[in-house]
């Protein structure tokens, strides 16, 4: 008990001579062992130095759960303190390094955007320029929900923003109830995307299938919107699709609820129009008789008005 610190600093040693021998997978266990939350006597700054250590040979060892479990030791309130910059930039990253495995795409432009808030970045104008592009560019591989769609207005609004016209439009594809046409935005983004750091790794072409996905399904989502019956081959035609494809991607976001659809396969038909229940087609019923009585109502007293009006006339034309 009254050496454990000094025990943690040379397990720590320990593995970092096995490290260097090449045995990753030793190093981690061995620095495992060491659970420097429950030491008392250790200070704050290095006890959370101690558990980065410990999630990132979990990651370099591909151990993602375990990586995922020791980073939830770490308050993030703490990374807020003056003087723990470093380890914040330090967590983010590694937590970067787990949500990007994982797919999770809102989560690594959450990451980004911790990162971008940090004092340290926002100073740097070129650290600040990085990490407002990878949230942007996170933020549109990342799947629809209210709460993507809710990061996107509000980073859109960042006037930092606007010192990166081509992700300040990248942003405004996706805010605008508009078809995306995909030979133009390849044309336009694919050279400026693959210059980024996660593009020019081995998942660059899985990435950018990802964001074709996503365009796709901002597509569908608009003709959703504005339509309510449409022909498969119609359909086809605006998504730039096979019809394979299209029932396919069209399929997974009614599945997700994201969109309401049907499918007539023998009418070639897609049908958009949500179907109402009694209590929802009553109350139509009794919103538009409401709005007609308003309007007839409206239309007497106009009538009513012009009848006066014209009375007064005849009496004064009348009297002279």
């Amino acid at each position: 008990m009254f050496v454990e610190n000094e025990r943690a600093r040379l397990t720590r040693k320990l593995a970092e001579i096995k490290e260097s021998e090449g045995k990753i997978k030793e190093a981690s266990d061995i620095l495992q062992d060491i659970q420097v939350e429950t030491y008392g006597a250790m200070e704050k700054r290095e006890k959370i130095d101690f558990i980065l250590e410990q999630m990132r040979l979990c990651l370099d060892c591909k151990e993602l759960i375990r990586a995922f479990l020791v980073s939830r030791k770490i308050n993030t309130k703490s990374l807020l303190e003056e003087g723990f910059q470093d380890l914040k930039l330090r967590y983010y990253h590694l937590m970067i390094r787990y949500y990007f495995h994982e797919k999770n795409y809102l989560e690594v432009s959450r990451s980004w955007q911790a990162i971008y808030d940090t004092p340290q970045v926002k100073n740097s104008p070129q650290q600040r320029a990085e990490a407002l592009t990878l949230i942007v560019v996170h933020l549109v591989l990342a799947v629809h929900d209210p709460e993507q769609h809710d990061t996107i207005l509000r980073v859109f609004a960042d006037k930092n923003l606007l010192e990166l016209p081509p992700y300040h439009a990248l942003l405004k594809y996706f805010l605008t109830q508009e078809l995306i046409q995909w030979s133009k935005f390849e044309q336009l983004y694919r050279n400026e995307l693959f210059s980024l750091a996660p593009f020019k790794g081995p998942e660059a072409s899985k990435l950018w299938e990802e964001l074709h996905n996503r365009v796709i399904q901002h597509n569908i989502r608009v003709i959703a919107q504005y339509y309510t019956k449409l022909t498969t081959k119609r359909f086809s035609q605006l998504l730039d699709l096979s019809p394979e494809s299209t029932e396919k991607f069209l399929s997974d976001l009614v599945t997700s609820k994201t969109v309401y659809a049907k499918i007539d396969r023998p009418k070639g038909v897609v049908v958009f129009n949500k179907p109402l229940d009694a209590g929802e087609v009553l109350n139509d019923w009794s919103s538009n008789i409401s709005s007609l009585l308003n309007l007839m109502e409206k239309t007497c007293h106009l009538i009513q008005r012009e009848n006066m009006v014209y009375l007064e006339k005849a009496e004064a034309e009348e009297g002279k």
